[in-house]
């Protein structure tokens, strides 16, 4: 092998290497800070909590995040990429039973199911409303992705296409208000009948 392929290969399997490296630091800041959120109120955490939880020092800390926010920010990502991973392979699973009222159901158990993200969502919806432009627009872009998959399949399902959108609103208004009874300590909350009141029969 000449020594130039050498070099480009070698080159390559350093910056595999390092995205690699990048990518399981991250997902490890990520952990440790969901680890410190089960036990700690979101607004004392630190970035030097989250470095020490991480072992890590605060420079390599920084070098991935300058704010706890933008850790936050990627947790709430990664949360909602996995929810639509989940949606979309229960929708498409011939087994089940997803006809519009099986449906509204599974929405609203899987969007209020937040565990110890609830904390985290809670948060940067005040720090959006409060300060911050680019966390609005981070919401906006979510909430109008989900509403639009949301709004498709229930379209799928339902004669009157034009209710669609209505009841993609209100399912999407209905697990933020649950995230909240969940985070209070409201316990036993019957989607089924939720959904039974909800849903024209």
């Amino acid at each position: 092998m000449c020594t130039e392929k050498r070099f480009v290969l070698a080159h390559e399997r350093r910056q595999t290497l390092a995205a690699t490296l990048k990518t399981d630091t991250r997902q490890k800041i990520i952990d440790s800070t969901l680890s410190l959120i089960s036990t700690r109120d979101v607004n004392e955490i630190s970035l030097q909590d989250i470095a020490n939880a991480a072992n890590i020092t605060k420079g390599t800390l920084f070098y991935y995040y300058n704010s706890k926010e933008l850790i936050f920010e990627d947790i709430t990502i990664e949360y909602l990429n996995g929810l639509a991973t989940r949606y979309y392979e229960w929708i498409n699973n011939a087994d089940k039973d997803t006809s519009f009222p099986r449906l509204a159901k599974y929405v609203l158990d899987f969007g209020a199911r937040y565990g110890e993200r609830s904390k985290v969502h809670i948060y940067l919806v005040n720090k959006a409303l409060s300060d911050n432009k680019q966390l609005c627009e981070l919401f906006r872009e979510k909430y109008r992705s989900w509403r639009e998959i949301i709004k498709k399949t229930i379209e799928e399902r339902i004669d009157e296409k034009e209710k669609a959108e209505g009841y993609a609103d209100l399912l999407l208004i209905l697990i933020d208000g649950l995230i909240v009874q969940d985070l209070v300590g409201i316990e036993n909350i019957d989607t089924k009948q939720i959904v039974s009141l909800i849903i024209d029969k």
